[in-house]
């Protein structure tokens, strides 16, 4: 049995950031805003965020240190800030950084203990925090329709995901215009992602006929929208296209999950520092290749899907065709093709691959993917 849950509220449309203030104000009076130090700001959108909230009679406490991917000292420090001036809501703006953020946040609220020691399983999440409202920036992770909080230890060079069914956004506020601002690399990394999310979900093993709706739209939007967003950022029927498709891929992902790729990107990610969205999409073309005899129909679909004519074609050539024409999309907004040039080694890969092997990603992988194969793939990428 197979189940699809998604109890967060969406809200859609250029414009509809103007809906913060309202939403905030009937979950709670005084909220954490959560945010990076200077994208929002140097925007205007911050601005515009306050005014908005301080009209509908909600008092801001504002948590703007977010700074690249969410470390478990901003997750802890925000989380006593929100506790001390006893905040009723918590609102993340953002990316997928200051998303997941204040999901953690929001959720460990009313829970005893730190942030540290539900990473390392010294306690569980038990039951919902606090209401948190979604508005992302950028087209990525999905993260505001997803459960779960990718967040770094980088004392232990450890990035997992914390968890739990009630950590879904309450609201999320989805409106294109706020993505105008992003940059080209940050929409090619985030991008990337969100089409490495499309078709991991779609491909997994806890793929049902639900989540392939969401995963073949989001690949369809991605698909066409991406290099186009990457090249004018103004173009808004492509960054309406990206922030939808992640949106559908995100949430296709919390129901089905991943795969091979996210079971690999997180200890690379975490060593190198390479960027999620960038390493994400690196491996994207060399997992497929793995698992080209295992999911032949539906990459088959997905070069469809990317406007790749398969016309006549046998389904093994046109899912080759989806490798292929996954490959360029990366490659014409960016992404590397390589990991040793971020200071990956032959001699790092059995460790990788050992940390690899407990992703629950891994495991949802088509192709049961072991220390060997991970080694292999990574040797093929390097």
């Amino acid at each position: 049995m197979k189940q699809f849950y998604l109890p967060t509220t969406i809200l859609s449309g250029s414009g509809c950031f103007a809906a913060l203030g309202e939403t905030v104000a009937s979950r709670g009076r005084r909220a954490l805003l959560v945010c990076g130090k200077r994208s929002l700001r140097e925007s205007g959108q911050l601005a515009r965020a306050m005014a908005a909230l301080r009209d509908a009679g909600v008092e801001v406490v504002l948590y703007d240190a977010v700074s690249g991917e969410p470390t478990l000292a901003m997750v802890q420090d925000g989380l006593e800030l929100a506790r001390d001036k006893r905040v009723q809501v918590v609102i993340g703006i953002g990316g997928g950084s200051a998303m997941d953020t204040a999901k953690a946040i929001a959720g460990l609220y009313d829970h005893q203990g730190t942030v540290y020691e539900y990473f390392d399983g010294l306690r569980k999440v038990q039951r919902r925090g606090v209401p948190w409202v979604a508005v992302p920036t950028t087209a990525g992770t999905g993260a505001e329709v997803t459960k779960n909080a990718v967040l770094m230890s980088p004392e232990r060079k450890r990035k997992a995901s914390l968890r739990h069914d009630s950590w879904f956004a309450d609201v999320a506020i989805i409106d294109p215009e706020l993505t105008q601002s992003c940059p080209p690399p940050v929409t090619a990394a985030s991008g990337s992602d969100a089409l490495v999310q499309a078709i991991e979900s779609y491909t997994s093993i806890g793929a049902m006929p639900i989540t392939d709706a969401l995963a073949k739209e989001a690949i369809a939007r991605i698909g066409r929208s991406l290099e186009r967003a990457y090249r004018d950022g103004r173009d808004m029927e492509a960054r309406a296209d990206m922030l939808y498709g992640s949106m559908l891929a995100g949430m296709a992902l919390a129901n089905a999950r991943l795969g091979g790729v996210h079971g690999m990107a997180h200890p690379l990610g975490c060593r190198y520092h390479i960027p999620h969205g960038v390493v994400c999409g690196l491996l994207l073309p060399y997992v497929m290749e793995y698992n080209l005899e295992y999911t032949a129909d539906k990459y088959a679909q997905v070069a469809r899907l990317l406007g790749v004519d398969t016309s006549g074609m046998a389904t093994h050539r046109a899912a080759r065709k989806a490798v292929e024409r996954v490959r360029e999309l990366v490659t014409a907004v960016g992404i590397p093709s390589h990991l040793a040039p971020f200071g990956v080694t032959p001699q790092d890969l059995p460790t990788i691959a050992q940390e690899s092997l407990p992703s629950g990603s891994l495991k949802h992988n088509p192709r049961p993917l072991s220390a060997a194969d991970i080694e292999a793939i990574l040797t093929a990428a390097l």
